[in-house]
């Protein structure tokens, strides 16, 4: 039949064009395609990890307040108030030069036998049973101590360090000159409980008055806190980061607190810090010393209020791993731009070889159909 006999004829410089016209567009779109979805993924990592920061920021930010609201809470209780005002009254029945000599002669015996009725007083008062019961419900603070206007411990859960604390920053910062304020100290360290804290002094004020009476002193432990930042990487490469204004790292992956190791990630977003619209931004792409990295940050907020805690959120990670999901695809569409190259040249050659062969066939026509041409031979 007919149809047995049919058959599809295609030269191969048609099969050839009819290639390079479909691969050749298709693999200049594809790797534009391409080059866009990088941009555009890059930019949703930055968004996100920029989100990763705020989150932590603001956990930072609610569990530090909320420790604060505790111990303001503890500074309030009508007991503790009573305690500090009956105690500053005691000194206005005495000469000042007597006060003077007695503080400093119970301090000087404060850590030896001779003060251990003072100390067992203290700390088996009802107000210092009152201490305690705050502190089974914050277990998160280490040490409570109560003073009156002169540093001296009206109550405690332990015994204070020394007899009058008005040498620890702590106090003097919540004492202000007489006017009393909220303080926050720096990071510390308790051996004993191998934990990180903060000294978060409160002011004691008068019912009534409202004058400073005395200070709610709290060692507050924040190791859970500085644990979020210590993990060598929250997956895929992401790495969280707690660090100063003066761009030594808080707490990070294999960081000590104290080590005030310089971050090269916060380094890398000081432009942006400087300007109103890099703050509302909140991320920057900047070339480090692993390579090209995609920096989310987010500010605590809390050194409006606590000169301490200047603290940045940093969340960061390499470029390369953020768009590894688009990456094969970008190299397959540079590999089919190759093969368009290829085709090509291939293409090329061919109408080369094939417009050669055809001038060569031209000529020997020529020559032969030419009159001028020797006779053939009978």
């Amino acid at each position: 039949m007919a149809l047995d006999r049919f058959e599809v004829r295609i030269s191969i410089q048609k099969v050839l064009l009819g290639l390079v016209l479909v691969i050749v567009p298709l693999s200049i779109v594809g790797l534009y395609l391409t080059s866009q979805s990088d941009r555009l993924l890059s930019s949703s990592m930055g968004t996100h990890l920029k989100t990763l920061a705020q989150m932590y920021s603001a956990d930072i930010s609610h569990l530090v307040n909320d420790r604060i609201a505790a111990v303001k809470l503890i500074s309030a209780d009508p007991g503790i108030v009573e305690a500090v005002t009956a105690a500053n009254r005691a000194y206005q029945k005495q000469d000042e030069a007597a006060v003077s000599a007695k503080l400093d002669k119970e301090d000087k015996a404060w850590n030896s036998p001779e003060s251990a009725p003072a100390v067992r007083a203290l700390l088996s008062s009802k107000v210092s049973e009152t201490l305690r019961h705050y502190h089974e419900m914050e277990q998160q603070m280490l040490r409570i101590t109560i003073t009156d206007e002169r540093g001296v411990p009206v109550a405690a859960i332990a015994k204070p360090s020394r007899y009058t604390l008005t040498s620890v920053d702590a106090w003097q910062s919540a004492y202000a000159g007489g006017k009393g304020a909220v303080s926050v100290s720096n990071i510390l360290y308790d051996e004993s409980s191998k934990s990180y804290f903060v000294d978060v002094g409160v002011p004691v004020t008068e019912s009534g008055t409202g004058q400073f009476a005395g200070v709610a002193l709290a060692a507050v432990n924040i190791t859970p806190l500085l644990a979020n930042f210590q993990q060598d990487t929250l997956g895929n490469g992401v790495k969280a980061f707690l660090v100063n204004d003066d761009g030594t790292v808080v707490s990070g992956p294999k960081t000590d607190v104290f080590a005030r190791v310089r971050s090269e990630e916060y380094s890398a977003i000081g432009d942006a810090l400087g300007s109103v619209e890099g703050r509302q931004h909140s991320y920057v792409t900047a070339d480090l010393r692993n390579g090209r990295t995609i920096i989310g940050f987010a500010d605590t907020g809390l050194s409006k209020t606590y000169k301490n805690l200047n603290w940045t959120v940093l969340v960061s990670q390499e470029e390369r791993q953020a768009i590894a999901p688009v990456r094969v695809l970008g190299q397959f569409a540079t590999l089919m731009v190759i093969l368009a190259l290829f085709m090509i040249t291939l293409l090329a050659v061919y109408y080369a070889l094939h417009r050669k062969q055809q001038f060569a066939d031209i000529e020997t026509v020529t020559s032969a159909n030419s009159p001028l041409s020797p006779p053939h031979a009978v």
